[in-house]
């Protein structure tokens, strides 16, 4: 196993002239390049209308409705963090960037997917709001516990929302036949166990975990949700394209 050599650890204050360039390079290519959320990328702008689309239109109810719109009100804020940290670095957040990550361009095509999409895929944005706490970057140490929190609400109501369609025996079947597709998806959102950059992002403190140890946290601790839904887990290798 490599061993990543640790730079000396220090916090830096929004417009430190001592930060070394190559932490400077990193956070920025962690907010602009491989975050999604930003304001300013209007394909990010395209995923919130995505998900505002479907869950306005699939919600079977009231409360329903109320969740994914505090879900998609809270999206915005961290799109607009997000924009601030990189205005704050020099960046210019101002662009059009694909967004990487292949789950985000899954059809939401009805309520059990867009369930799934919330219950899985918002949970890996939970694993970036633990991984920012404690940032040597205080800005993006002082935002880390407001977006953990937000997104451990995403992940809630999603399986919030898969109690309630498994409730009935052909719910249940039907959630069962798509967690296969956004389990494989989720797991890929961590990217290649052989990343160039992980390992720097670990070395300045800009993460804590490399990309292979955040996605077995993340299996180990989502699986006992979906067991609780009375759903057997899904193949952690199935369909995979990043390992």
């Amino acid at each position: 196993m490599e061993v990543i050599q640790q730079a000396t650890q220090r916090t830096y204050k929004q417009g430190d002239p001592e930060m070394p360039a190559e932490f400077k390079e990193m956070l920025v290519k962690l907010l602009l390049n491989e975050h999604l959320e930003n304001n300013g990328n209007t394909e990010y702008r395209k995923i919130l209308a995505n998900i505002a689309n479907a869950g306005m239109r699939f919600a079977p109810h009231g409360r329903a409705m109320e969740i994914e719109a505090e879900i998609l009100r809270q999206e915005v804020q961290h799109g607009k963090i997000c924009e601030d940290l990189l205005k704050g670095l020099g960046a210019n957040p101002a662009c059009t960037k694909p967004i990487k990550q292949y789950a985000f361009h899954m059809p939401l095509e009805d309520w059990i997917d867009l369930a799934w999409f919330h219950a899985l895929i918002d949970r890996v944005g939970l694993y970036v709001g633990v991984e920012w706490t404690g940032s040597p970057y205080e800005p993006l140490a002082d935002v880390s516990a407001g977006l953990e929190a937000d997104e451990e609400f995403h992940t809630k109501s999603g399986f919030l929302h898969l109690r309630e369609i498994c409730s009935t025996p052909e719910g249940k079947v039907a959630a069962q036949e798509r967690l296969q597709k956004w389990w494989t998806a989720a797991l890929d959102m961590f990217g290649k166990s052989t990343s160039v950059n992980s390992p720097l992002y670990v070395k300045w403190g800009i993460k804590q975990h490399s990309n292979e140890e955040l996605r077995q946290k993340y299996i180990a601790e989502a699986l006992p949700e979906i067991k609780r839904l009375g759903l057997a887990p899904a193949d952690n290798l199935l369909n995979r394209r990043f390992l």
